[in-house]
């Protein structure tokens, strides 16, 4: 994948859709392919449910994401107020609810398609 296939997704935390564009928080992120979604799918296959083995593949997914595909982010900080500005500052310092609204945004693409912002 090529910069040209990056996309902005807008979150919808903290109403964060109905603010003005200049403050809202924005992500630019390289969506996964179905291919790729897929493969990560399959890692938790024959695992149990709520398994502790389950809860640490599911963090590395969430992590290898996040921090692969959020490829920059804008107008957001953590609790100290510090600059959160790349997917893995993201992952490691960001609100948990934000990490994972990125993350179910980039894992399902009709999500996606409604938080991008329109150029």
């Amino acid at each position: 994948m090529n910069e040209e296939d990056n996309r902005t997704y807008i979150p919808e935390l903290g109403g964060n859709r109905d603010l003005d564009e200049a403050e809202q928080v924005s992500c630019e992120v390289l969506p996964m392919t179905g291919e790729e979604l897929r493969a990560y799918q399959r890692t938790m296959v024959g695992v149990k449910p709520g398994s502790s083995q389950a809860i640490k593949k599911a963090e590395a997914i969430v992590k290898r994401i996040v921090t692969e595909r959020v490829v920059s982010i804008e107008n957001y900080a953590d609790i100290n107020g510090k600059a959160v500005g790349t997917g893995e500052e993201l992952f490691e310092r960001g609100e948990p609810l934000m990490v994972d609204e990125v993350y179910e945004a980039l894992s399902n693409i009709a999500r996606l398609k409604e938080g991008q912002r329109k150029n």
